[in-house]
């Protein structure tokens, strides 16, 4: 019975999370349009902030109520999510193209991602240093997609980067802000509740509390770049979806991964997950060859399928490694 409650906890949690995050990223693209900001502000330092918003809570609740196994399961599952399921979901549903200019910077992308992986299992233990040059990296990041013009979601204006000084105070700015910070509330809320009966469960079942935040939570988690990726695609702006599930990934591992380290009260030894960050850089590595390969600059039905194989292998081998326990690969 106690089983039973916990999982209903868990999918209503998981579901209101989604819906408090497609809440949060709404009101923050309005709140932008009305104060005028910047489409670079817009697409990096809040759309990409606010898709990544429920990972960020789940991580670092994770981390701070001890389970250690989710935070790490649910960035690292995350991403391979977004590579493999959403953007295959994406290639399989309508070709992606992408211009040669976005190709390169969605190739810095895919490679400072790739590269951050090895570095992290060359460094093994992952400590509040680390944690620090994770976050310093994302600054770094912000400020040379500002200059470079990178624009990683779905909303495009024509203003440049500026807020107006004597900006009037109207009722549609306080609603936008009052709802941003009623869905801020409701996913903290909500992810708490999620990583402490996701938790049980796992104790429950006898499994990895990473196999959990890898695969059930990383999903519900990763709803919001699933959002925009949809909704840019009914647009036309295929791009710019694939931008954003894309860039999202990158925070992920600087920002996300940055934070919970910092609030880790102890080194993590990342080998301990060496399965995932395989699966991690396969993805990474497979997105950056579609892409790239023989100069096509697009994502297509085939490759697409691939993607989708793949996500599903991730499901068979994760769930073959927790259940039978090998501790040194999970």
């Amino acid at each position: 019975m106690n089983f039973l409650i916990e999982f209903a906890i868990f999918i209503v949690s998981i579901f209101i999370l989604s819906k408090a995050s497609h809440t949060v990223i709404k009101s923050s693209v309005k709140i932008a349009r009305i104060t005028r900001l910047g489409e670079l502000v817009v697409g990096f330092l809040i759309l990409s902030f606010a898709t990544i918003l429920p990972e960020l809570t789940i991580s670092v609740t994770s981390m701070l109520s001890g389970n250690f196994g989710i935070a790490f399961g649910n960035i690292l599952g995350s991403n391979i999510t977004c590579l493999l399921l959403i953007l295959g979901l994406m290639g399989f549903m309508k070709t992606v193209k992408i211009t040669e200019k976005t190709w390169r910077r969605l190739s810095d992308v895919l490679f400072l991602s790739s590269l951050i992986l090895v570095v992290l299992l060359v460094v093994t233990y992952l400590s509040k240093l680390v944690g620090v040059a994770l976050i310093i990296l994302y600054i770094i990041f912000g400020i040379y997609s500002t200059k470079k013009k990178i624009t990683l979601g779905e909303i495009r204006l024509d203003e440049p980067f500026k807020i107006i000084p004597k900006l009037k105070i109207s009722n549609s700015l306080l609603k936008s802000l009052l709802f941003l910070l009623l869905g801020m509330i409701i996913v903290f809320t909500s992810s708490w509740f999620a990583v402490n009966s996701a938790s049980s469960i796992a104790t429950s079942l006898n499994i990895h509390q990473s196999f959990i935040g890898a695969t059930i939570m990383a999903i519900g988690a990763s709803l919001p770049e699933l959002t925009v990726a949809v909704s840019a695609q009914k647009e036309g702006h295929l791009g710019l979806g694939l931008g954003n599930t894309i860039g999202s990934g990158l925070t992920r591992l600087t920002l996300v991964l940055g934070l919970v380290l910092l609030v880790a009260p102890f080194s993590v030894n990342i080998n301990l997950f060496i399965v995932l960050v395989i699966f991690v850089l396969i993805s990474t590595l497979l997105v950056l060859l579609f892409l790239g390969s023989w100069g096509r600059k697009k994502l297509d039905r085939t490759e697409g399928i691939v993607l989708l194989i793949f996500y599903f292998l991730f499901l068979l081998v994760t769930s073959i490694v927790s259940y039978t326990n090998f501790e040194i690969f999970f």
